[in-house]
């Protein structure tokens, strides 16, 4: 998603509005290095929607021997992840542009996808990214994926309502006020048995939770072998 914010500013920002955000990166990238496919010395691992480099960074610091492929649809984002590295951006290959459009196949060990998902229309959007996904993917190789999640998660109207009250509280205390209405705009959230659906028919396993705070949650799949 193209923004105008500085780095510092789209996290700071993106700290305000999900509770534990900060964290997030490092838990995804020691989760990943959990699996046996990631596990391995020098593996290939691709950060979907690398925005302002968070994980990349993360990565760079956890991992240091992983072979980063960063891959973003905005111009200013991926420019942003270049600055923020510094002299680490010289060992990530960047891609400028949609992941479907990646070549190649069973390349990655493991993928992060962070707050992607949400923004892709359940229009046959959503299952094509995850299909691209899983096409890019070893068999047994994990992808993590953290978005906001919608209805159909299984909670009745009034608890759904309550999370959602909660979810704008924190955001309000947290000074996003004026900016709350257009938070969440363009977005698409799904819920989990749809989510569990699309990574099923995309040619991944039913997903585990390894995240949630409030509506935002984080799950593991791993590749189908």
């Amino acid at each position: 998603m193209e923004t105008q914010l500085s780095s510092s500013a789209y996290d700071d920002r993106a700290e305000r509005q999900i509770p534990g955000y900060r964290s997030l990166a490092r838990l995804a990238v020691a989760l990943m290095s959990g699996f046996p496919t990631a596990a391995v010395e020098g593996a290939p691992v691709l950060v979907v929607g690398c925005g302002t480099g968070a994980e990349l960074l993360e990565a760079r610091a956890q991992r240091s021997d992983w072979q980063l492929t960063a891959v973003d649809p905005s111009f200013a984002m991926v420019e942003a992840a270049r600055q923020r590295l510094g002299s680490d951006a010289e060992a990530v290959q960047w891609v400028q542009g949609p992941v479907e459009n990646l070549p190649g196949e069973q390349c990655f060990a493991a993928a992060t996808a962070v707050l992607v998902l949400q923004e892709l229309a359940d229009n046959g959007s959503k299952l094509a990214f995850l299909a691209s996904l899983a096409r890019l993917l070893q068999p047994g190789a994990p992808l993590l994926l953290l978005d906001l999640m919608g209805g159909g998660s299984g909670l009745n109207s009034a608890m759904e309502q309550q999370f959602q009250g909660a979810l704008g509280q924190f955001q309000r205390a947290s000074g996003l006020g004026q900016e709350l209405p257009l938070i969440n705009q363009g977005l698409y959230p799904i819920g989990e048995a749809r989510r569990s659906a699309l990574l099923d028919a995309a040619g991944f396993s039913d997903p585990i939770r390894v995240f949630q705070a409030l509506q935002y949650e984080g799950v593991v799949a791993l590749r189908r072998q």
